[in-house]
């Protein structure tokens, strides 16, 4: 279920399978034809408090993850990628994909615990990134550990670890880095801490205990697009 008009109109334009379409006349909506519904009805219908007054729904896609070895050979143009190890919170998954969107990111390794991608908040979240970033629900330890024998450079973000900025170059031609964000209150959890997953960590000069999950990965895509950039 899809609501909002940008969220509508993404989703729209996806090539995913429409199986309804609503508004209400007073949406303003302009685009395919859409079954006119009541304001009551809608509100009954909307996942929000406030029901955005136009509402999409779609078949779910089949994200089939591709092999760890498959990834890693891919001559892919953003030679990085990301994994969430049982992120709980809608939001912070959303917009977890909005940021890997944004940095090319074509799909997201997801420990099995982790928030259902198509939970109606993280798609309001994303912002439209749902239907262009995959979330592969993998047994995450396994996939890790397959990714480092592959050639893939595994990082768990982690307070503990070398920094961030003394990583030495980028991802090299053939090879790929992958960045670990843990969950919102536990962080990495053991099985991933014992897949071969080197610690790293965003260092800081503040008070505040930890950074949210989102920023975080953010901040790692940034400075290794940065490094790609350059190299």
């Amino acid at each position: 279920m899809v609501e909002g008009q940008k969220c509508v109109m993404e989703a729209l334009d996806s090539g995913w399978t429409v199986h309804g379409l609503y508004r209400t006349e007073a949406s303003g909506f302009e685009g395919r034809q859409a079954e006119v519904v009541s304001a009551k009805d809608m509100g009954r219908m909307s996942a929000f408090k406030t029901a955005p007054g136009i509402l999409a729904i779609l078949g779910m896609p089949d994200n089939e993850p591709p092999s760890p070895g498959d990834w890693v050979a891919q001559q892919d143009r953003v030679p990085f990628g990301l994994a969430v190890d049982g992120l709980s919170d809608p939001g912070n998954l959303g917009t977890l994909m909005r940021t890997a969107d944004w940095f090319g990111v074509e799909g997201i390794w997801a420990a099995k615990g982790t928030v259902d991608p198509f939970n109606p908040k993280v798609i309001q979240a994303s912002m439209g990134a749902v239907f262009r970033v995959s979330i592969w629900s993998v047994d995450l330890p396994d996939c890790l550990a397959s990714l480092g024998t592959s050639g893939c450079n595994v990082f768990g973000l982690d307070m503990t670890g070398m920094a961030l900025w003394s990583l030495d170059g980028a991802p090299a031609t053939g090879s790929k880095w992958c960045a670990v964000v843990g969950s919102e209150s536990h962080g990495l959890s053991e099985g991933v801490r014992n897949a071969g997953v080197e610690p790293l960590h965003i260092p800081g000069g503040g008070g505040s205990e930890s950074l949210n999950a989102a920023m975080a990965a953010g901040m790692v895509l940034s400075d290794w697009a940065r490094r790609c950039a350059k190299g």
